[in-house]
């Protein structure tokens, strides 16, 4: 099966010209690792299976933002994934930057819950994924969840690709909670 956090990362951070890079860590990069979301709290949600492990860079890609964590959790009965990241920005401004970025990428999906504030944005973006955006204080965060995930790169013959459906109210329900539970590890 594909792992979904390569999807959602790329999908996301490529589409809104943000490549995340695996390098050193710095002290302040670690510490982000902790306001991820939890794995108990994905758990909950069916998410069982860690696509990626938490993890943290000083080198995100993005010059204003250099720190950050991501992390993967992915549902095999469901074949969908769940990402989370967020990145720590060296100002508010900059911060709030990306967020303007990012909702002129891809096409909003839904309103975003009000306690992400309001300029967060909710985009679906190449397939089937859907993501949460949100700016706090000097943080950018986004959670993501990806469906349809194939078992396979091989079990399609066809190369016809149908339009990605609409997120269920179920899968709506499971990200805003994601997003939700990671806002207030942050504080």
């Amino acid at each position: 099966m594909r792992r979904a956090s390569s999807i959602l990362v790329l999908a996301t951070l490529v589409g809104a010209g943000m490549a995340a890079d695996a390098g050193a860590s710095t002290p302040s990069a670690k510490s982000l690792a902790k306001d991820l979301l939890t794995a108990s709290y994905a758990k909950k949600g069916g998410f069982s299976d860690v696509a990626e492990k938490a993890s943290t860079s000083s080198k995100t890609g993005v010059k204003s933002c250099p720190d950050g964590a991501q992390e993967a959790f992915e549902n095999t009965s469901t074949h969908s994934g769940l990402v989370a990241e967020i990145l720590l920005c060296t100002t508010k401004a900059a911060a709030a930057a990306l967020l303007t970025g990012v909702r002129a990428q891809g096409s909003a999906s839904a309103t975003p819950p009000k306690q992400l504030g309001g300029a967060s944005s909710e985009r679906r973006s190449n397939g089937p994924v859907y993501t949460l955006y949100w700016q706090h204080g000097d943080y950018f965060e986004f959670v993501g969840l990806e469906t349809g995930i194939a078992a396979s790169s091989s079990a399609s013959t066809t190369t016809t690709t149908a339009p990605a459906p609409p997120i269920t109210s179920a899968e709506q329900s499971i990200l805003a909670g994601a997003a939700l539970s990671q806002l207030k590890r942050l504080g």
